[in-house]
């Protein structure tokens, strides 16, 4: 009897724990998740609205700048044009209002002389300009060709994917491409060169 005594009793001892502890459970538990849900929303709102007047800010900002740089661009069209007109105005090339002192033959020579000084830097120029670009076109040639083996041999390692072996493949063909027609300028050039000196 004493075991049963005691087993009612802390049976009603926890159902009265449970029950005091249900009633003293506050009415508005619930609604402090609803207000931090309402306090997030008016936040992220608000971030809104300050991100959506920053836009607009921004908008303004580039409108402003491109009205200036369109009147600075006018501005400088003008100028250029004026400056173009004022050398239209001119005429000519001014070859007789300097003469070094010089009159009549000895002018004449002075002039030819220099004619063909200009004439020869400019030959050397192209030679130059030639030998420069023959020059980086073989280089790039040599390049493309180390490049493309390397790829093959990664490819058969199968360090890259069949993709990317492709892709780089397109890249080296376009530098070939651009390789190809600097390397037909320089041939041009040298045509011209040599229908020149004959």
């Amino acid at each position: 009897m004493k075991n049963s005594i005691k087993v009612i009793l802390t049976i009603t001892l926890i159902f009265g724990f449970v029950t005091i502890g249900f009633a003293q459970k506050p009415d508005h538990a619930g609604k402090k998740d609803k207000t931090e849900k309402k306090i997030k929303k008016k936040k992220a709102k608000e971030a809104l609205e300050k991100e959506k007047e920053d836009l607009e800010e921004e908008i303004k900002e580039k409108k402003q700048n491109k009205e200036k740089a369109e009147k600075k661009i006018k501005k400088e069209k003008k100028e250029k044009t004026e400056k173009v007109e004022e050398e239209l105005e001119d005429k000519g090339n001014s070859y007789g209002k300097d003469k070094y002192g010089l009159e009549g033959k000895a002018y004449g020579q002075e002039r030819a002389r220099l004619a063909k000084q200009k004439k020869d830097e400019k030959a050397k120029e192209l030679d130059a300009t030639l030998e420069r670009g023959e020059a980086k076109a073989n280089k790039t040639r040599e390049k493309i060709k180390e490049v493309k083996s390397k790829l093959n041999t990664k490819k058969k390692e199968g360090e890259i994917s069949e993709e990317e072996y492709d892709e780089k493949i397109k890249k080296l063909e376009a530098i070939e491409k651009e390789t190809n027609s600097l390397d037909e300028k320089v041939k041009k050039g040298k045509t011209l060169r040599k229908s020149k000196n004959n």
